[in-house]
C-alpha cells in the first residue's frame, strides 16, 4: 500500500508531500489545482519508464502530437517523484526527470531497497536518486512489473473492453459478487452477460420487467461506468486503483450506495484507492459511508500556496463537521 508522496517539479507541484495515505483517498480542490496530475504523477512514480510516454493519454483524450507535447509542458526543470510503500522488499519506487532539452534525456525510473540507494545533489536544490542493483542476490528481479496500478478514466470504454473485464469476472468467479453490487442501484437487475447476437461483442442486461435482453448503454452513462467500475476493481490483480471523477455521469442519490460498494471492495479485496471528485454530493456521500470505518478513509485537499500546490489531509469525521458549517471545501 502506497504510504506517502513526495513530487518535485511536475507541473503545479513545485514541491508537494502527502505523509500519509489511507485506504481509500477523495482527492478534490479548485478547477486546475492538479487533482487528475497528482494522479498521473502516481503513475510516472511507480511504472516502468518505458511506459512514461502512456501517462498522458491515461486520464486525458490526446490528438495528433500533443501526446509527445505533453512531456514539454510538464516537467519544466529537474524534477522528482518519490513513493512510498509498506512493501518489505521495496519500500520505494521513483521517477524523475534528469533533464529536458535538445539530449531528450526524459525519465528515468528505478525500484529499489532501502539499502540499494544513495542521494545525490542536484542543480537549483533538487535531490537525484541513485541506483545501485535493481537485483536480489540470485540475480533475480524482486519486482513484478506488472499491474503496478488500475487506472480507470472519466471517459467511457469501448463496449469489447468492459466485455472483456466482464468475461474475466465470469473466470474469476466474481460474477455473483458483481450483480449483487449492481442490484443495490439497479434493483431490477437479474443477470448481466457479454453476447455477440450481430457478430460483434457487447455487454446486455437482463431485468425482470423486459422480456429480452438489453444493451447496456440503455440503462445510461452512469450505469455504464458503475459496470466498468464495478468489474475493474472486482478482476483486478493490481492493489491500487486510481479513479477520476468518480461521479461523473452518476446520479447524486447513488453515491452512497456506489461508495458502499468501493468499501466493500476495498475491505474484501485489499485495493488502497486515489480518487479524485469536485462534487459536493460526492464528498459528503463519501464522507457519511466511511463514518463507521474512519481509519480506512480520508479527504486530500490540493490548494494553490504562490508557485506550489500543497496538499491538506483532512480526516472525514472533521470533513463533515465542516461541511456542516457551510464551509465550502472543494
Amino acid at each position: 500500500m502506497l504510504t506517502s508522496i513526495h513530487i518535485e517539479g511536475f507541473k503545479n507541484f513545485k514541491d508537494t508531500k502527502i505523509e500519509s495515505l489511507r485506504k481509500v483517498n477523495l482527492i478534490l480542490g479548485g478547477q486546475n489545482v492538479g487533482k487528475t496530475s497528482l494522479l498521473e504523477a502516481v503513475c510516472l512514480g511507480i511504472d516502468d519508464v518505458n511506459n512514461a510516454n502512456q501517462v498522458s493519454s491515461i486520464f486525458r483524450l490526446m490528438e495528433g502530437g500533443d501526446k509527445n507535447r505533453f512531456f514539454e509542458g510538464t516537467f519544466n526543470e529537474n524534477g522528482f517523484i518519490l513513493v512510498h510503500t509498506d512493501t518489505k522488499d521495496y519500500e520505494f519506487n521513483a521517477s524523475w526527470i534528469t533533464s529536458w532539452g535538445d539530449n531528450r534525456e526524459r525519465a528515468s525510473t528505478i525500484r529499489f531497497s532501502k539499502n540499494n540507494f544513495v542521494y545525490e545533489k542536484m542543480d537549483h536544490g533538487f535531490r537525484r536518486l541513485l541506483f545501485i542493483s535493481p537485483h536480489s542476490e540470485n540475480g533475480q528481479d524482486k519486482v513484478d512489473k506488472s499491474n503496478l496500478f488500475l487506472p480507470i478514466s472519466v471517459h467511457a470504454p469501448s463496449q469489447a473492453t468492459t466485455a472483456a473485464l466482464l468475461d474475466k469476472s465470469v473466470i474469476k468467479r466474481k460474477i455473483k459478487e458483481l450483480i449483487k453490487l449492481l442490484q443495490q442501484i439497479e434493483p431490477r437487475l437479474e443477470d448481466v452477460r457479454a453476447l455477440a447476437p450481430d457478430g460483434e461483442i457487447r455487454v446486455y442486461v437482463e431485468l425482470n420487467d423486459h422480456s429480452v435482453y438489453l444493451p447496456l448503454p440503455q440503462l445510461g452513462h452512469g450505469f455504464s461506468r458503475l459496470v466498468h467500475l464495478y468489474c475493474s476493481l472486482l478482476v483486478t490483480d493490481s492493489k491500487l486503483a486510481l479513479i477520476d471523477e468518480i461521479e461523473n455521469g452518476i446520479h447524486y442519490s447513488s453515491l452512497p450506495t456506489m461508495f458502499k460498494g468501493i468499501q466493500q471492495i476495498a475491505t474484501n479485496n485489499d485495493i488502497q484507492s486515489l480518487i479524485t471528485t469536485h462534487s459536493w454530493e460526492c464528498l459528503r456521500a463519501a464522507c457519511e459511508v466511511f463514518s463507521d470505518k474512519p481509519e480506512l478513509f480520508q479527504v486530500i485537499r490540493l490548494e494553490r500556496d504562490g508557485d506550489n500546490t500543497k496538499a491538506v489531509c483532512i480526516e472525514g469525521e472533521r470533513m463533515l463537521r465542516m461541511m456542516e458549517r457551510d464551509m465550502e471545501v472543494r
